[in-house]
């Protein structure tokens, strides 16, 4: 899986990378087929954070905006993989037609 991490106006320190690649791997166990992640982080107002991530012909995103990264990280995990399993859920649904 090819895994990118973008950071606006900012350098992301090693910690931040670090719990970002462990949350991409979670997308990989939610749905087999992830391709490839790509995390963009911005600070200008707030801390934000996008995860776009491709399964094999979807492009799933999910953004999220919060008084820290971790928080933010947090929540747009949990709706990527909320997305990723409903991808899942109708893409094995159509297989049992």
């Amino acid at each position: 899986m090819i895994f990118t991490i973008t950071a606006r106006h900012f350098k992301a320190w090693p910690e931040l990378q670090e719990t970002l690649q462990t949350k991409a791997d979670q997308f990989a166990k939610a749905h087999p087929q992830v391709t490839s992640t790509e995390v963009i982080l911005s600070e200008e107002h707030d801390k934000e954070v996008e995860f776009i991530v491709h399964v094999n012909h979807h492009v799933l995103s999910a953004k999220d905006i919060g008084i820290d990264f971790d928080k933010a990280i947090h929540s747009a995990t949990d709706k990527m993989i909320a997305q990723l399993r409903k991808l899942k859920e109708k893409q094995s649904d159509y297989r049992r037609m």
